[in-house]
């Protein structure tokens, strides 16, 4: 069975939910850049914004 990419209507996007702690780790591990980040909520927008200070401190 092979993988089928599902983009109709989709703009090329998928939402996907994850912990603030994953999150945090991905940002700071490089594995995701903030400027890839969009539609952040409260939560994500807070982690997003903390990982980056600490990033430019170099905690």
């Amino acid at each position: 069975m092979g993988i089928r990419q599902v983009s109709e209507g989709c703009n090329n996007t998928a939402r996907v939910e994850i912990s603030t702690v994953l999150l945090a780790e991905l940002i700071s591990s490089g594995a995701l850049a903030g400027n890839e980040c969009k539609c952040l909520d409260n939560n994500a927008r807070k982690t997003l914004w903390q990982s980056l200070l600490n990033l430019s401190i170099g905690e």
